[in-house]
């Protein structure tokens, strides 16, 4: 019985690695689809082949089948940063896209206690959004709150309001380079956090007193 069953789950799968198909995915409603495309199972095309695609619109990934593009853009889908098309088997839209694609470390907790604070030994993880010169930040408001300290892509930061004026985050090329322990003197205090709103006003405050006093 053992046997059987054996027989039929290597047939099943030499089905699937045989049949035709390709990823079809959207990043903004499934970011696995720029993350981790490997874990997606590829889908029939409309037209019965294997001709993928894979292609980057407004920082999302986007995978499917050749034939559900119109003319021009599968026409001018042969830059290996933006689209690029595959014909070579079936799912071969299934690797990173673009290859050069960054990868950060990404986590989110406080700069005192969390793990991601004082673990930087962690495998970093390719950005969700994709721009080319992407970087790599650490944003750290000094609370002892969740969320207070943070490790990511800079793209994903910007797109949450963060890190858009230099001096609020520390920003780094390559890929990981944010690995940086939560107490390193080249991480700046965020302009926006609480404890530099609190001192901007006692500085504030202790300037109209001395004017005051005069």
């Amino acid at each position: 019985m053992k046997l059987y069953l054996l027989v039929i789950a290597v047939v099943s799968f030499l089905a699937y690695i045989s049949c035709d198909g390709c990823i079809q995915c959207h990043s903004k409603d499934n970011e696995r689809c720029a993350t981790d495309p490997l874990s997606l199972l590829k889908r029939d095309c409309s037209d019965g082949t294997s001709n993928c695609y894979s292609r980057i619109q407004d920082g999302y990934t986007i995978r499917g089948c050749a034939v559900d593009l119109d003319n021009a853009t599968r026409n001018s889908c042969n830059n290996e940063l933006i689209c690029q098309l595959c014909t070579y088997g079936a799912g071969c839209n299934r690797n990173t896209f673009p290859v050069s694609r960054q990868t950060c470390l990404q986590c989110s907790g406080n700069s005192t206690t969390s793990a991601c604070g004082k673990d930087t030994y962690v495998s970093p993880q390719i950005c969700p959004l994709y721009k080319f010169g992407d970087k790599c930040y650490i944003r750290n408001s000094n609370r002892t709150v969740d969320g207070s300290f943070q490790r990511g892509c800079l793209t994903s930061a910007n797109a949450n309001k963060q890190c858009v004026k230099d001096g609020n985050c520390y920003t780094c090329e390559g890929r990981g380079c944010n690995f940086l322990l939560a107490n390193d003197t080249n991480i700046p205090l965020a302009r926006d956090s609480g404890a530099q709103v609190f001192m901007s006003m006692s500085l504030l405050i202790g300037g109209l007193l001395a004017a005051w006093s005069l």
